[in-house]
């Protein structure tokens, strides 16, 4: 089969795109044809190396060689002799996050931090390739009427978006929520379940060509930063002295963490989702929570039930991913670059049979 593996950390030429054994199937495995992939930033930090001291407690460190892609969607090509969920045929879309039951973590509810399993592009194969096996319980059936483009592209992005809204900030209609990093595939996910809720958002760009893909994407007010934009003022002007109800920093940035932090009101929620690799300091002290009250979230992927809320919200039309280019898998190296240099609106999706 065709797949693209690195064997070594660097620059998008590392990515080896060529022909490489099937995967085998096991008992309860389901091995899947897979028609549409993606690329993401976790995929670039992992190709530059700079994950390899953030695995959680009792998970694996991050291997080398790896096959990258945390997204996938396909045709079932064969079942392991115990798999009763699948049959041959059957349109299917994979976890971007599954869950070990029997793990603690799972059992207090937060299956995404759950221990003592393998994750698709992170611990174990991903899906840049035209084939993968995984256990049977990593899959979930996939609507007739879904492409696989657009199935791919949402996954991992609503699903964590999803998370971040419902479960970690509590969002609720009327509440005004700043998106640090919008454009992306995460960022414009949560721009469109955000506005389905009648949230009002504010978001940021660093590109002024993101404005319009932005405003069509929903944004109630769109902040493009310049080398002296005054960020904090520019919000205050749009919100009033009271300040924001929640924010969203998809950067990793710790300036912005502090923008955040300035804009809020008395309260407020914060999730910060990206910057996993960033061992600076929070730009937060004691008197910042005390004195606001404010509450602070960490998001890390997602749970099952995001995921399976995001398989229905596909099936029912009420989302759709925002793709900036659909690509053949030989062009990775292409993609890579294009997302790296931040020339990205949306999500790019690979093909491995085209």
């Amino acid at each position: 089969m065709k797949a693209v593996r690195i064997f070594e950390y660097g620059s998008p030429e590392v990515l080896r795109y060529g022909d490489y054994e099937q995967p085998s199937v096991g008992p309860h495995d389901v091995k899947v044809k897979v028609l549409a992939t993606t690329i993401s930033r976790f995929d670039i930090k992992y190709r530059l190396g700079l994950l390899s001291s953030v695995a959680l407690p009792g998970r694996k460190g991050f291997p080398m060689p790896m096959q990258l892609g945390r997204d996938a969607a396909g045709i079932v090509e064969a079942i392991g002799s115990d798999v009763t969920a699948f049959r041959v045929g059957d349109r299917v879309v994979g976890l971007t996050s599954p869950a070990n039951p029997m793990s603690a973590m799972s059992m207090m509810g937060l299956g995404n931090l759950s221990t003592d399993i393998d994750l698709p592009g992170h611990t174990m194969y991903g899906s840049n390739a035209q084939f993968v096996a995984r256990p049977e319980s990593y899959w979930l059936p996939l609507g007739d009427d879904v492409s696989m483009v657009d199935a791919a592209a949402a996954m991992w992005a609503y699903a964590t978006a999803h998370r971040a809204l419902i479960n970690r900030l509590n969002a609720q209609i009327g509440d005004t929520l700043l998106i640090i990093g919008a454009s992306g595939g995460m960022g414009s996910a949560t721009l469109d379940l955000a506005n389905k809720m009648g949230i009002r958002t504010i978001v940021t760009t660093r590109s002024p060509n993101s404005v319009s893909y932005l405003n069509e994407c929903g944004a109630s007010d769109v902040i493009v930063i310049g080398p002296k934009t005054n960020l904090a003022e520019k919000i205050g002007v749009l919100v009033g002295k009271l300040g924001l109800d929640a924010a969203i920093d998809y950067s990793g940035d710790a300036a912005m963490l502090r923008l955040c932090v300035d804009v809020l009101r008395p309260g407020g929620r914060l999730a910060v989702i990206a910057g996993e690799q960033n061992r600076d300091p929070m730009p937060i002290n004691v008197e910042d929570c005390i004195r606001l009250e404010l509450n602070i979230y960490g998001c890390r992927g997602s749970n099952i039930s995001d995921q399976q809320a995001v398989v229905k919200l596909l099936g029912e039309k009420k989302i759709k991913p925002a793709v900036a280019a659909v690509m053949k898998l030989s062009e990775i190296s292409i993609a890579h670059e294009m997302l790296e240099n931040g020339n990205v609106n949306g999500r790019i999706v690979l093909e491995p049979w085209a």
